[in-house]
């Protein structure tokens, strides 16, 4: 009874705040960013800075996607994990080149994972864009982290950072 109480409240919860996905992010992505004027090293420390000061651990870096993962909270364990296992929260952030300068679309996916670690029983789930705000945030995050810094003037080095 207690656990029904719970799952019906978190599901109002997180269904209260629902929206539609953030212009640019394209099809499925739960949140995007467009950040301007920085090398794509620049960018991608960024994001590793906001995602370990958020508690993620990166576990892979595969060409433009930088992937991270944590446990999951008490409240993801009792909606959708079991107590004993509980789930893990995945993200995958791509960093997109949109065009010739240092203009980049840094977008965002978000998945459940269960049975963490189990090589036959691990299973990923995408998250539901009703938990999108915390991910866009993330990102904005990441946004202003670089704002204090300033566009990187045009350097004749070619790398454009200081």
């Amino acid at each position: 009874m207690i656990r029904l109480l719970l799952t019906t409240l978190t599901a109002c919860l997180l269904l209260g705040g629902c929206t539609t996905p953030p212009k640019g992010a394209g099809a499925g992505r739960y949140a995007a960013v467009e950040i301007d004027g920085f090398s794509r090293p620049s960018v991608r420390l960024a994001i590793s800075q906001v995602c370990e000061k958020r508690g993620y651990k990166q576990i892979a870096e595969v060409n433009d996607k930088l992937t991270f993962e944590k446990p999951g909270s008490t409240g993801q364990n009792v909606m959708w994990g079991g107590l004993d296992k509980g789930v893990w929260d995945r993200i995958e952030v791509s960093v997109t080149r949109m065009t010739e300068q240092d203009h980049f679309l840094v977008s965002l996916d978000a998945y459940r994972i269960s049975n963490h670690g189990d090589s036959l029983l691990e299973d990923s789930t995408k998250a539901g864009f009703a938990v999108q705000s915390k991910y866009q945030e993330l990102l904005e995050e990441v946004r202003k982290l670089l704002a204090p810094m300033g566009a990187a003037a045009p350097s004749t080095s070619g790398t454009g950072e200081k």
